[in-house]
């Protein structure tokens, strides 16, 4: 009788693309989830149900709920990190107007794939639990997307007023917490609209560039 030799190295690598894809089924039903039922509806039971899994191989991946979100954020911050960082605006645009679409492409990305209310959850998180693990790893992200922000604005504001005094990062800190404070603003109305919430930004951002530019003068 011939024997099969299956190599260790071979079984090992199955394993491991195994145990991936079934971490991105248990994010992909649990999105699903969240965004039907809302956050606090969805037990892990059900997401392992939706997996097809047990409910203990849920926790194996994810200790908690939070833990699960927080993966979920984290995957769509890195798809948006892929589309910021080859972004270009529209031809002609203001800085006002450039830096509004690059900053809505945050809000629309993350609205793409995590629906409000659960946004809501995440936002109150941080809230009521300023010093966990959860709002840590998040502020490691925001951090993360102001880097991009600044990068974007470089070129952007090089030949104006916006680039004097060696104060581009503070200005772009400026500009990115108050995109934040507004989709806040955002997820918590149901009834205003992404495209009025960049108008929004940018009627704001134009007022600011404004004074900066005629205090130079």
């Amino acid at each position: 009788m011939n024997s099969v030799v299956v190599d260790a190295s071979e079984s090992t690598g199955l394993r491991a693309r195994q145990k991936v894809a079934r971490h991105e089924v248990i994010l992909s039903s649990a999105r699903s989830l969240f965004n039907t039922l809302g956050f606090a509806s969805t037990t892990m039971a059900a997401i392992a149900d939706a997996t097809g899994v047990s409910t203990p191989t849920v926790f194996n991946y994810f200790k908690s709920k939070d833990e699960l979100l927080l993966a979920l954020v984290l995957q769509v911050h890195q798809q948006t990190q892929i589309k910021v960082r080859k972004f270009q605006s529209t031809q002609g645009a203001s800085i006002a107007e450039s830096v509004s679409e690059f900053l809505g492409l945050y809000s629309k990305m993350s609205l793409d794939e995590i629906d409000r209310q659960t946004w809501r959850h995440v936002e109150s998180t941080c809230i009521r639990m300023p010093n966990s693990g959860f709002v840590k790893q998040y502020d490691v992200l925001s951090a993360e997307m102001l880097d991009d922000f600044v990068r974007y604005l470089e070129p952007l504001a090089a030949d104006t007023a916006l680039a004097g005094n060696g104060g581009l990062e503070t200005l772009a800190a400026i500009m990115f917490n108050h995109w934040s404070r507004l989709f806040i603003d955002l997820v918590r109305d149901d009834s205003m609209s992404l495209e009025r919430h960049i108008e929004c930004l940018g009627a704001d951002l134009a007022v600011l560039i404004e004074l900066i530019v005629a205090q130079d003068d």
